[in-house]
């Protein structure tokens, strides 16, 4: 406002080219999450469990229950016999994709526009990473044996328990203003 007091127009919004909304992440992790959920978690409670999971995870984001709904998925995979499978690569993808999109849920409210643009460095981070891990367990998927690989299941679920450890002192600490 002027000394006079004229009203200034409000400055024009930029144009910031092509958006998408934010709530279309929310939107692509259900997509990867819940038929993960169905198809992944063994019998019994467990295809429920996950998909409240991704439920409350997309409604709180903040609660970071997409990082425990990860663990769930990722331990899953354990309880089965057998062992490095296609359903196992397809589960080392999906959860690395859905932490991709826990982690944009987390820092961009639903209402919030994005440019796709911005979200390249992230997919090429998971490309990059994802290469060689499926490289790696395609590899062991072609020479492993049942009985070549305990320790396999050994050291998974050693490195399951050690996030689930870190995803429960993060969720219970105190939130920083």
């Amino acid at each position: 406002m002027s000394g006079t007091g004229e009203q200034t127009a409000p400055a024009p919004a930029p144009d910031l080219g092509l958006t998408v909304p934010a709530w279309a992440l929310r939107v692509a992790f259900a997509v990867v999450a819940v038929p993960l959920a169905i198809t992944t978690a063994p019998s019994g409670p467990w295809p429920a469990v996950a998909v409240l999971l991704t439920a409350v995870a997309l409604a709180v984001p903040r609660w970071r229950v997409a990082w425990v709904l990860i663990a769930v998925l990722a331990f899953s995979t354990l309880l089965e016999p057998g062992t490095l499978t296609l359903r196992v690569l397809a589960v080392i993808a999906a959860v690395h994709v859905l932490h991709v999109l826990a982690a944009w849920m987390l820092v961009l409210p639903a209402t919030a526009r994005v440019k796709p643009t911005v979200l390249l460095p992230s997919l090429r981070r998971l490309i990059l990473i994802q290469v060689p891990v499926q490289a790696v367990a395609i590899v062991l998927l072609l020479v492993g044996r049942p009985s070549a690989a305990p320790w396999l299941a050994v050291v998974s679920g050693g490195a399951i328990v050690g996030l689930v450890v870190l995803l429960a002192a993060l969720l219970l600490a105190r939130p920083r203003a």
